[in-house]
C-alpha cells in the first residue's frame, strides 16, 4: 500500500502574499452605513408637528368666505370695467414717455449733459404750448439753447402718434420733476397739426422754433 504523502507544515502556515487580493481586502475599512436613527429625534418630532398643524389648518379653514383665507375674487370682479358708449380710454402720458422719450431725456427728466437737453425746468417745455406741440410733431435739429446750455443734435418727430397720445405725454412732462404748466389737450394738438402741415422735415434749431411764437 502506498502511504499518503503529508503536506509540509510550512505550507499550512503560509501567510497571504502582500500583493494578493485577500491582503488588499484586509487593508480596506468597512463601508460606512447609517445608524438605526439617522435623523435627530427632535427634527423628526418637528416634522411631525408641522404635518399635524398643516392638516389641522386645512381642515379648519373655511372656504368661500373672506379673502383673508385665499383669493376669493369672482369672474365679475376680475372682468375689466365696461366703458360707456362713446367714452375715450384715458391715455397714460408717463407710460408713453417711458417708451418713447426716457432713453434720451432720462426718467428723471434731466437728460444727458452735453448730449440730450433736460426737460425739467426747460423753457421750451414750460413755454408756449403750440411750440412744444410743433417740436413733437415735426422734430428739431441743429443748435438749441436749453437752460443756458447749447445742444446740437436731432430730436425725432413723433407726428405719427395720435393727438391724444401727444397731448398726454406733453401734459406729463409739463407737470412732473417740479414743472408746473397747464396740460395740453388733444384739440390743441389737432389744431397745431393742421396749422403746421406745410412744414417739411424737422425745424432748424431754436431759431426756427422761436419764429413760431406769436
Amino acid at each position: 500500500m502506498s502511504e499518503k504523502t503529508p503536506k509540509p507544515e510550512a505550507e499550512d502556515r503560509k501567510p497571504f502574499a502582500p500583493d494578493s487580493e485577500f491582503a488588499a481586502m484586509r487593508r480596506e475599512n468597512a463601508d460606512p452605513d447609517e445608524k438605526v436613527q439617522p435623523l435627530p429625534w427632535f427634527f423628526i418630532m418637528f416634522l411631525g408637528a408641522m404635518g399635524m398643524w398643516g392638516a389641522f389648518y386645512i381642515a379648519s379653514t373655511p372656504s368661500g368666505e373672506a379673502s383673508a383665507y385665499g383669493d376669493q375674487r369672482t369672474v365679475s370682479t376680475l372682468r375689466p370695467p365696461v366703458a360707456a358708449a362713446g367714452a375715450v380710454a384715458a391715455v397714460d402720458g408717463k407710460q408713453i414717455y417711458g417708451a418713447k422719450c426716457a432713453a434720451c431725456h432720462q426718467a428723471s427728466g434731466l437728460g444727458v449733459s452735453g448730449v440730450f437737453p433736460p426737460l425739467a425746468g426747460a423753457e421750451w417745455v414750460l413755454g408756449d404750448e403750440k411750440v412744444l406741440v410743433s417740436i413733437l410733431l415735426h422734430g428739431v435739429q441743429g443748435e438749441i439753447v436749453v437752460k443756458g446750455n447749447t445742444y446740437k443734435g436731432v430730436m425725432p418727430a413723433f407726428g405719427t402718434l395720435p393727438d391724444a397720445e401727444i397731448a398726454a405725454v406733453l401734459s406729463y412732462v409739463r407737470s412732473d420733476w417740479g414743472n408746473q404748466a397747464p396740460p395740453i389737450t388733444a384739440a390743441t394738438v389737432q389744431s397745431q397739426r393742421e396749422a403746421t402741415k406745410g412744414q417739411v422735415g424737422a425745424y432748424n434749431g431754436g431759431a426756427a422754433l422761436t419764429a413760431l411764437k406769436p
